[in-house]
């Protein structure tokens, strides 16, 4: 900034000049004057209103929206100062993250982490550091021309060793609190970007796209007590099933119904066959006609509850099952009677309700798709393709089973990945996570304390937000970001420690770290110790964090 103490002559603006002109001139005005920094000196001493830009990434230009989100920004700090506050209001960068790795891959011609891999981490690094400032003089240009103040002589950069350091200082306290924690949960994973997206990222990608609508008929054992009727049908029972993405269906282990339900079992009128099939009372106009009345005879009606516990045979049976029950029907409360056929495939590792629902019933836990998104290849039919494709060959395959029912194409919102636009999968994956939940309370408490102004946002966007928070999935399994300060013994994963700061990693490695220490991957993954619990290594994990707690 200019000195205050500058000695600055000017003569009066004229009014007959065209507007911009004039903006113009009245910019050139301030700058002479130095009059930000005498804004600053002359309220300085006095109760500070602190403001921080929530920075932007300089890899790409900014947008009219920029401008509008700085107006309101510079509004706020204009209005304190003139108030009394002493505002400075620091500049900064967001340096870190996906949208470089990306921006980078662009100019190298290559797409995805086993590209990245095969040119290196440090080079693919060093230029993501480069690319940052790529448009840094399109940011200030912009800032000024608007006369949005800033101080940029003094701005906050977050791939900086000082501020990945206060990044580690915070991350460990959270840690202490038992607040950072290792967890096995489905997050939104985006295959092509190799990491899972935060609940904000994925509100950002839904997109209307066409994907299968497949319904299959399932071999049931007998039900027993299910049914006591005279006519129940001795032959073939199958129980009808619905889904979106045929391709977990190699994953199926179990079915779910609501135990709430009613349901019934149909035999076809004026037919020497006593084969019968299964579903939600409610859903069969919907999947047979509204007329199925006409072709169908009920034979017998029951609650989902007198299902559960009985067994079935799984459509595909090409993944071994292990490590917990299978091929049973289980009762569950969110199974609903709005869509579908009352019943719900379940694959643990792919769905959230499907998870939480193997973790209660205890069913085995089968993940046959790699990082890519991809099955393996000694897969029957659909080894090494990425599984949206596998979904015709599955469709097929169920059909020469004698297993499809029907199948035709929905249109629905689904989400992708905000950065590439590739469909997110619902996958279990390690992570580490902030217990956000264990202030949700008082932060509901809080925002209702809060004059929003229109009302409706404090009650409904921001506050429903509050109401559905989650854990935040804060690890990312990418390059270019803060490298998560926690290392972990190869001997017993329970031994962790969390590094706070660079003298508390010297002290771990017995060794200074030097003037041209650098804390990001893959420097930082070389720097281990012996685990003071046992005979094992500290090795870091090899996650970066979300950029957005930069």
């Amino acid at each position: 900034m200019t000195s205050p103490d500058a000695t600055v002559t000017y003569r009066e603006l004229p009014t007959s000049r065209p507007a911009d002109d004039l903006e113009l001139e009245l910019l050139t005005r301030w700058k002479m004057e130095g009059l930000f920094a005498r804004t600053i000196a002359a309220n300085r001493g006095k109760p500070s209103f602190v403001f921080f830009e929530g920075p932007p990434t300089a890899n790409a230009r900014p947008g009219i929206h920029h401008v509008f989100a700085r107006t309101i920004k510079d509004l706020f700090c204009r209005y304190r100062a003139m108030k009394g506050f002493n505002v400075s209001r620091r500049a900064g960068w967001d340096t870190h993250g996906l949208p470089v790795e990306i921006e980078v891959e662009k100019m190298l011609g290559i797409s995805g982490k086993q590209q990245i891999e095969e040119i290196g981490v440090e080079k693919f690094n060093a230029l993501c550091r480069e690319s940052v400032w790529k448009y840094k003089a399109d940011w200030e240009a912009m800032s000024e021309r608007i006369g949005y103040w800033l101080d940029y002589d003094d701005a906050y950069i977050t791939y900086t060793n000082n501020y990945v350091e206060s990044v580690w200082w915070a991350l460990s306290r959270l840690f202490e609190q038992k607040l950072l924690y290792r967890g096995y949960k489905v997050l939104p994973y985006c295959p092509r970007c190799g990491t899972a997206l935060s609940s904000h990222e994925v509100a950002q990608g839904y997109k209307d796209v066409k994907d299968p609508s497949v319904y299959i008929a399932l071999d049931v054992v007998p039900l027993g007590n299910a049914a006591t009727t005279e006519n129940q049908p001795s032959g073939r029972r199958r129980i009808l099933v619905w889904t979106t993405t045929p391709w977990t269906l190699v994953s199926n282990v179990a079915l779910a119904v609501n135990p709430d339900l009613e349901y019934i079992e149909l035999k076809k009128r004026e037919s020497d066959s006593s084969d019968s099939i299964l579903l939600a009372e409610a859903r069969a106009g919907a999947v047979l006609g509204e007329d199925y009345r006409d072709r169908w005879e009920t034979v017998a009606t029951f609650r989902g509850a007198d299902l559960v516990g009985r067994s079935y045979r799984r459509p595909l049976d090409w993944v071994e099952l292990t490590g917990g029950k299978s091929e049973v029907i289980v009762g569950e409360n969110f199974v609903s009677s709005e869509d579908g056929t009352g019943v719900v495939h379940m694959a643990p590792a792919f769905g959230a309700d499907d998870y939480a629902a193997g973790q209660r019933n205890g069913l085995a836990f089968v993940q046959p798709v790699d990082s890519r998104g991809e099955f393996p290849e000694d897969i029957p039919l659909v080894g090494g393709m990425f599984v949206k494709a596998a979904d015709k060959k599955i469709i097929e395959e169920l059909e020469r089973r004698g297993s499809l029912w029907k199948a035709s194409v929905i249109e629905h919102s689904y989400p992708h990945c905000w950065r590439c636009d590739t469909p997110l999968l619902y996958y279990a994956r390690g992570s580490w996570f902030i217990k956000t939940t264990a202030f949700r309370d008082a932060m509901l408490t809080r925002n209702s304390r809060v004059d929003w102004h229109s009302p409706e946002m404090g009650t409904g966007r921001f506050g429903e937000w509050l109401e559905n928070n989650i854990d935040w999935a804060i690890s990312r399994d990418r390059y270019w970001g803060t490298p998560l300060p926690l290392w972990i013994c190869d001997t017993n994963d329970a031994h962790v420690d969390a590094i706070g700061s660079y003298a508390q990693l010297s002290e771990k490695i017995g060794a200074p770290l030097g003037d041209d220490f650098d804390p990001h991957k893959p420097f930082i993954d070389r720097h281990t110790w012996k685990c003071s619990q046992c005979d094992g290594t500290m090795q870091r994990v090899p996650q970066v964090i979300d950029t957005w707690f930069d």
